[in-house]
């Protein structure tokens, strides 16, 4: 029997989180927190608008898309996911190639000014044959060896500097108060210094202090600490299957402690002691030095293209736009 899109419709809340936490293959950037995060940090600008896509067969996927208005509100981009991160569907359901298909093109077709990275754990999206604008990949730890393999497939380098940092006296917790968030903050200040123009994005205190308030089980602020004082951490996402290490940030005057290989170690064990599948350290922005910090420890990268669609109209009314502002 063939398939086909029956309606596609808005989704409510209820049904936003319901997906998205039986989902076996959604990423933390595939919730309502996380799009509600980038709302408020965006003051607004970029709104969620997820939609539910039923078939006739009755199986039901979920796109937790977010939406901006642009040039005077003539031009709506949609983010399949904010800030870059995983998108595309959820769901609950056991799609099969032919739903991926419909899908895909619904999502290029069908819409248009649409911002997509396809979601590398979900394999029927990658069998679907969706064209992508741009290739490129995460680098991603398989944790169902269980850490004591992991630990001993690290390069001598990274699993000696995590005995030299717990020697010298670093100490790794979960940061838990205002004063910890803040703290991090000012070291990311010192790690954007040291980035310069190279640095692949840059956030505001705003943004870190947002994921504070929340209190969400889903978000883990990891720190590292010498003589009392923060000089590493990452932000952490958490779920389902999937743990992802978002943020880091480190104090170049501390490198010497390696602080980063224990807090990495501590992160990565947590994960797997409870009960993660993938531990991911996110794409790498470009970053030739970076994929090869990942691979140390024994990543393997998994493919999330990018896709973006665009109308001729949207295109016209960018041109018109960049002339009046060139006069």
């Amino acid at each position: 029997m063939s398939v086909s899109i029956e309606r596609v419709r808005l989704a409510d809340s209820a049904e936003w989180d319901e997906i998205w936490k039986n989902c076996d293959y959604s990423t933390f950037f595939h919730s309502r927190e996380w799009a509600e995060i980038c709302s408020e940090y965006s003051n607004g600008s970029l709104r969620p608008k997820p939609m539910l896509v039923v078939f006739s067969d009755k199986k039901k996927a979920l796109l937790p898309f977010s939406c901006a208005r642009k040039l005077k509100g003539l031009v709506t981009n949609i983010v399949s996911s904010p800030m870059g991160t995983y998108g595309g569907w959820i769901s609950t359901d056991d799609l099969s190639v032919p739903h991926a298909v419909l899908l895909c093109e619904y999502l290029t077709v069908k819409l248009k000014n649409l911002q997509l990275r396809l979601n590398p754990y979900d394999e029927i999206a990658l069998r679907s044959g969706i064209k992508f604008n741009k290739y490129d990949e995460t680098h991603a730890l398989s944790l169902v060896c269980g850490f004591d393999e992991i630990f001993a497939g690290w390069t001598k380098g990274h699993s000696s500097a995590a005995r030299k940092a717990r020697k010298e006296g670093v100490r790794i917790r979960i940061g838990s108060t205002l004063d910890d968030w803040q703290a991090y903050c000012q070291v990311y200040l010192d790690t954007l210094r040291r980035w310069g123009d190279r640095a692949s994005s840059s956030y505001s205190e705003h943004l870190f202090l947002q994921m504070f308030q929340k209190r969400s089980s889903n978000i883990k602020l990891w720190l590292a600490f010498y003589e009392d004082k923060v000089v590493a951490g990452a932000v952490c996402f958490y779920a389902g299957r999937h743990a992802v290490y978002w943020h880091g940030a480190a104090l170049e005057e501390t490198f010497k402690l390696r602080p980063v290989n224990l807090l990495m170690y501590e992160v990565i064990k947590d994960a797997c002691e409870n009960g993660y599948e993938w531990f991911d350290f996110n794409p790498s922005g470009g970053h030739p030095g970076v994929v090869a910090f990942k691979k140390s420890f024994g990543a393997r990268p998994l493919p999330c293209p990018v896709i973006i669609t665009q109308s001729g109209w949207s295109e016209l009314i960018r041109r018109i736009a960049a002339r009046q502002r060139d006069r």
